[in-house]
C-alpha cells in the first residue's frame, strides 16, 4: 500500500496518527488503533451495513392494541412475537415494547385488585320493597 503521508512534508510524521489520506491530500488526525495503521473509523474491519433495505424495513411502523385489557395485551404480545421471529423489528425496540406491555399488565392487575377490594363480594343487590 502506497503511503502518501510519508511524501507529504507539510505535516509532521506522527507514529500514532491514522494513515488515511483524504481526497484533498490531508491526513486524518485521529489516533490509530494499537498495532494497526488506521483509526477505528478508517480501519478495514468497519464494514458497510449488510442489506440496507432490510434495515429500513426493520424501522417500519405498525400499531398495537391499546393495553386496556388482558386480551389486548395478549394480542399485542402475539404481534410482537411474530415480528421478532421474522426479524422485522429491531431487538432494542422490541425489548422496549415488551417492557411497556409488562408494566401495563402489572398496572392492569393492580387496578383490578383495587376494584375487587372496593366491591364487597358475596352480597347480592339490595332488595327493594315492591309495590303491589
Amino acid at each position: 500500500m502506497y503511503n502518501e503521508a510519508a511524501d507529504n512534508n507539510d505535516q509532521p510524521d506522527n507514529g500514532y496518527q491514522c494513515h488515511h489520506i483524504f481526497p484533498d491530500n490531508a491526513r486524518c488526525g485521529s489516533p490509530r488503533m494499537r498495532q494497526e495503521q488506521f483509526c477505528y473509523y478508517h480501519h478495514d474491519s468497519r464494514r458497510p451495513v449488510a442489506r440496507p433495505h432490510e434495515r429500513l424495513a426493520r424501522r417500519s411502523t405498525f400499531s398495537l392494541f391499546t393495553p386496556g385489557s388482558h386480551d389486548a395485551i395478549q394480542e399485542s404480545l402475539g404481534e410482537l412475537l411474530i415480528r421478532i421471529a421474522a426479524n422485522d423489528i429491531d431487538p432494542r425496540r422490541a425489548g422496549l415494547l415488551l417492557y411497556c406491555l409488562q408494566i401495563s399488565s402489572a398496572n392492569l392487575r393492580t387496578r383490578q385488585r383495587a376494584q375487587q377490594t372496593q366491591t364487597p363480594t358475596g352480597e347480592g343487590p339490595a332488595e327493594s320493597p315492591q309495590a303491589t
